[in-house]
């Protein structure tokens, strides 16, 4: 029972980073198709395609970074209170 309790406890603690790539990939493909559906509709092809790819990019990393340092500070003050 023990063993079982450490591996869920470490999974809890791995899974905010499991889906930190997922987040990053999901928004820039979505802005994709956005930017893609907005070409079409507007003529424009492929300068709204690649404009929403550059504005997904940047708020998916942007996104990303906030969500690791707000992780690793969460680590550092949950070790230091264990300490």
């Amino acid at each position: 029972m023990n063993e079982e309790k450490k591996y869920n406890e470490s999974l809890r603690a791995v899974a905010p980073y499991l889906t930190l790539g997922v987040q990053l990939a999901v928004t820039v493909v979505v802005f994709f198709f956005i930017g893609k559906f907005a070409d079409e509709y507007f003529h424009t092809t492929p300068w709204l395609m690649i404009a929403a790819i550059v504005i997904g990019s940047a708020g998916g990393l942007i996104k990303f970074f906030r969500t690791v340092i707000d992780l690793s500070n969460k680590e550092d003050h949950e070790r230091r209170n264990n300490i």
